[in-house]
């Protein structure tokens, strides 16, 4: 199956936001290269990040003083430092969470409110499909794998990282084989992203919670079991949506559109 490449999604708006967690080396690879490809071409996101790295040395120069062991915060014996600097590095937030924190929750939830009433009126289905996509292919490294916990203790892992229980299918290992899972976001939608290897390939589960019903899908409706799935190609990828009471299904796959009728079937009878 042939793709067309995805666009750079990098722009202004997204690298201000995130400019922070650039300078500290939280980018993986790809969004790396994405940030850097903007700055060349941006004299103002290059001023901006400019200053930024500026700030922050500055900050970290005043910390390193105030810290230090002349200071009287800095006389803590030093195995203790050492082990709080060790949990704060094991407890980096992720680059989602850094990205939505310094916005207001006033701010936040005005601005959601305002972005849940144009996807509501304008395609926000095919929004919401286009962002599922590009974050799969993208391919941004799993918080969690089944080589460090197993298969089985990847529901509860998301267990008090997100405001709802997410609760995927189960799938036959041997269509889909659970590899590891993130937090993430579809727009204003925190999510839970799992992995999947397939025979063939990989897919993408993604799980939003929309008590207010807005997120309808676009595509094609097909009968799926009991199930009524929405159908969409994007990118050469196939995306099969469905609903369960307050909960989104959004799957991303390699899979032609019969195997993954398929497989959503198989899950419904487990």
């Amino acid at each position: 199956m042939t793709r067309d490449p995805l666009p750079a999604p990098m722009d202004c708006a997204e690298l201000s936001r995130s400019v922070e967690a650039f300078l500290d080396g939280e980018f993986e690879a790809r969004e790396q290269a994405e940030a850097e490809a903007h700055l060349a071409g941006c004299e103002r996101c290059r001023a901006l990040t400019e200053a930024e790295a500026a700030r922050l040395t500055a900050l970290r120069a005043r910390l390193r003083e105030a810290m230090g062991p002349a200071s009287p915060a800095g006389r803590c014996p030093a195995a203790l430092r050492r082990r709080v600097s060790t949990a704060l590095a094991r407890e980096r937030r992720p680059l989602w969470r850094r990205i939505l924190s310094p916005v207001p929750l006033a701010t936040a939830a005005a601005c959601a409110a305002g972005a849940l009433v144009v996807l509501a009126s304008h395609g926000g289905g095919d929004l919401l499909v286009e962002e599922a996509v590009k974050k799969h292919h993208r391919g941004l490294p799993l918080e969690v794998t089944t080589a460090s916990v197993g298969p089985e203790a990847i529901p509860g892992w998301f267990a008090g990282k997100l405001d709802f229980k997410p609760t995927p299918p189960q799938f036959k290992a041997q269509e889909a084989r659970v590899v590891g899972a993130r937090l993430s976001h579809l727009r204003e939608y925190p999510a839970a992203y799992i992995r999947y290897d397939l025979p063939r390939g990989q897919a993408g589960l993604f799980i939003i919670d929309d008590p207010d019903r807005r997120y309808v899908a676009a595509g094609r409706e097909v009968q799926v079991g009991p199930r009524t799935l929405r159908v969409v190609n994007a990118k050469g990828y196939n995306v099969a949506v469905w609903r369960q009471d307050e909960i989104v299904y959004s799957l991303v796959s390699d899979l032609g559109e019969d195997d993954l009728f398929q497989l959503v079937r198989d899950a419904q009878a487990r």
